[in-house]
């Protein structure tokens, strides 16, 4: 074998390398699909309701040992320093799940219990919704898993979810394939 073709087999090792690579890292991994929308379900003989997220693995592959974070997003919500965005985390009540299999969803509903004192003067219901008619105030979702067969570590974020995002009604087939 000569040096011109030595290279060339290198190049192309390389080269196969890199689409190998981009395939496992790219193409065959966990996906998280998130609702377009929060749910909101009354609950049965009762006036409240629950709130919900909605995510699924629409990937290829499971996701192991899931953490699941929501948080509530405001701008300017520090009176002190106006031109801050307050990052506050929200409880769930399943935040970690040991496996997403693929093509699995979840529905997790939000706790808006145990909030820090300086939510309270603004949060008149106890609900989620309330939560969200601040002003300036979004919701994201973020997921962190990893991948079941490389094992790399993956972060998902969702949209950032408003008061016009919340719905009365089910997760249903449109978004998941079944009920949640």
């Amino acid at each position: 074998m000569n040096a011109v073709e030595l290279l060339i087999a290198m190049l192309l090792g390389i080269i196969a390398s890199l689409m190998a690579w981009w395939i496992l890292t790219h193409s065959l991994v966990p996906k998280i699909l998130f609702a377009p929308f929060i749910s909101k379900v009354k609950v049965k003989g009762k006036e409240d309701y629950k709130f919900r997220i909605g995510i699924r693995n629409i990937g290829n592959r499971d996701i192991i040992d899931v953490e699941i974070i929501i948080e509530l997003i405001i701008k300017g919500f520090d009176k002190d320093v106006p031109s801050n965005t307050s990052y506050i985390q929200l409880k769930l009540n399943k935040p970690r799940l040991p496996k997403i299999k693929k093509k699995n969803q979840w529905a997790l509903t939000i706790n808006t219990t145990n909030l820090p004192n300086s939510l309270l003067p603004v949060y008149k219901n106890k609900n989620f919704e309330d939560l969200l008619r601040i002003e300036n105030a979004e919701a994201k979702i973020v997921v962190f898993g990893y991948d079941r067969f490389s094992g790399t570590r993956k972060v998902f974020e969702s949209k950032h979810y408003t008061i016009n995002d919340i719905e009365e009604k089910l997760f249903e087939k449109k978004y998941y394939g079944k009920y949640l």
